[in-house]
């Protein structure tokens, strides 16, 4: 379902009504000042990201804690000084007419709470990675999705980013020759399954551009028993193992994960093909590809962008353009639910003592 369009556009109001499940620094940090220059992906939160496209509007946030609302009002009330506070999500989507909805709750928050505003019939939801912490919450979201025709946009950033979809095109268009393999390393107190393990698994799949068939995977020790999620919403390290998997993909291409924990904060992958190889982090982007006089892989140029745009409000602009049938969704819910669905094997796997398992 890669590229989901709605079949008839959605006719909307203008401004677009937005409206935020959610308040934490992903939803609500201003934007800061960077000296990096043009690998800074800002704007950095939901936001941020929504007061720098016109005509997108904050009508209502929600919290369930007051002082996160507080918070909230005192940051963007100057930019959105009628949105209405909720302290309760219900009550919000009963009681507000919106065009898109943010879900930026907890990892284990977002099923019901997709489900509930597709239901209430709100066009557009931008949904934070992970879609869900289980496959059967995964497929009852998809199903009410399509059934109410909802389009959904799943914020896994790096599809956004510049830089990472340069590679992505390049890939696609045979800059590299056919791909081989994919190895991500991702390192950091945060190097969890489901919070930042689902970005690089993620990213590994729309790198592959294949269904994820096979994983051999094991976890960190003290998770042998680890076979359902049962974290706190990403916020403790210690409720979530890292691992590292290998993984097998429909059209040859192998994937390696590699998520560990520790001080030293790494998110890069490196992808080789028969012709040339990326190699991209935070702060680089290589694109290396045959000589013709020798054959050996040389340094090239990055053909990077000259125009950047944060990955959120990248997603975003991409999500109020397919509801006016003018774009098609980089990362839908099916798409999302590959990443649950690698996490789900590197789980099954470890538990079976590192045998190979075929994805669900």
């Amino acid at each position: 379902m890669t590229g989901h369009q709605l079949e008839t556009p959605v006719s909307h109001s203008s401004p677009l009504r937005c409206a935020i499940i959610g308040l934490t620094g992903i939803a609500s940090a201003p934007a800061e000042d960077s000296l990096r220059g043009g690998r800074s992906v800002l704007p950095y939160s939901h936001a941020s990201s929504l007061a720098r496209i016109p005509g997108a509007t904050v009508v209502a946030i929600c919290d369930i804690v007051p002082a996160m609302t507080e918070k909230f009002v005192a940051q963007w009330g100057t930019t959105w000084p009628d949105m209405q506070v909720y302290h309760d999500a219900n009550q919000m989507l009963a009681g507000q007419d919106i065009d898109v909805l943010a879900v930026v709750t907890p990892d284990n928050r977002h099923a019901d709470l997709v489900i509930a505003a597709a239901e209430r019939g709100i066009p557009a939801i931008m949904c934070e990675k992970p879609l869900a912490t289980s496959l059967e919450d995964a497929d009852r979201m998809i199903a009410a999705v399509e059934k109410h025709n909802t389009l959904v946009s799943v914020e896994h950033t790096r599809r956004w980013d510049p830089y990472w979809h340069q590679v992505k095109r390049m890939i696609d268009s045979g800059a590299i020759g056919d791909v081989i393999s994919i190895v991500g390393t991702l390192h950091g107190e945060r190097a969890m399954l489901y919070r930042n393990g689902t970005h690089l698994i993620d990213i590994i799949n729309y790198y592959a551009g294949s269904h994820p068939e096979r994983v051999i995977a094991r976890l960190e020790p003290g998770f042998e028993d680890f076979l359902a999620y049962r974290g706190d919403g990403g916020h403790d390290p210690a409720s979530e193992p890292g691992g590292t998997a290998y993984i097998e993909y429909a059209n040859g291409i192998r994937g390696i994960y590699n998520g560990v924990k520790g001080n030293i904060t790494l998110f890069e992958i490196d992808v080789l093909g028969t012709e040339g190889r990326f190699r991209i982090n935070s702060d680089l982007a290589e694109y290396w590809s045959r000589d013709d006089s020798t054959g050996q892989l040389v340094l090239r140029p990055f053909p990077a962008s000259m125009f950047m745009t944060g990955g959120i409000q990248g997603a975003y602009e991409e999500l109020f353009a397919a509801l006016a049938g003018n774009a098609t969704i980089r990362s839908t819910p099916r798409d999302a639910r590959q990443a649950i669905a690698v996490i789900d094997a590197i789980l099954r796997s470890n538990h079976a003592g590192g045998a190979m398992v075929e994805t669900r």
